[in-house]
């Protein structure tokens, strides 16, 4: 039997044998519909990319330990979902620590002058504001998981909430922050 008219299930078989030439059809198969859902969550094509990159590549890492309950699209689409929470709480907590290391002006850098130096100080009272304007819960969430270093599951069981609305209050307040900062013209280093 051809190698295309096999079941993504078979090509899955294959791949655990080893065969790079199955992993290569699943990929192709997937991999547009894998990053149109990741842009639709993430609104960048580079971070959608990066994501579905990421997740072939511990696909294939994982290749050997992959035991499926249902058919291997669930199980791809399951694993883009993790990938992108991932994907979000990296961003989150590297952008939570807004420091001269983490920002950088697109038009000049900020050096040690006086006016570099009062451009910091308003950009920091512009984040500690945009922080403090977050929906109570959300900011509550958000300080929790920046300020004190705790984990979406160590947040929800505080809270007693549910480990996904952790999760989407963090991607909340991100997106707020990012929304904001742009009329700093300032870039993100993800």
């Amino acid at each position: 039997m051809n190698l295309a008219e096999q079941s993504d299930e078979e090509l899955l078989l294959l791949c655990q044998q080893g065969s790079c030439a199955a992993f290569a059809l699943l990929y192709d198969r997937y991999w547009l519909n894998l990053i149109k859902k990741s842009l639709h969550k993430l609104d960048n094509q580079s971070d959608a990319e990066e994501v579905v990159q990421t997740l072939f590549i511990n696909l294939w890492r994982r290749r050997n330990n992959i035991n499926l309950r249902g058919t291997f699209q669930a199980y791809v689409y399951s694993a883009l979902r993790y990938e992108i929470l991932s994907f979000i709480d990296s961003y989150v907590k590297q952008s939570v620590h807004l420091s001269l290391d983490n920002v950088l002006p697109m038009q000049q850098p900020i050096d040690d002058s006086e006016m570099g130096r009062m451009e910091l100080h308003e950009l920091e009272l512009e984040i500690r504001d945009i922080v403090d304007g977050l929906p109570d819960k959300c900011r509550l969430i958000f300080k929790m998981s920046r300020e004190d270093g705790l984990s979406a599951k160590q947040i929800a069981q505080e809270l007693d909430i549910s480990h996904r609305t952790v999760e989407t209050q963090i991607s909340k307040a991100v997106r707020v922050i990012k929304t904001a900062l742009q009329k700093f013209n300032v870039l993100f280093f993800l």
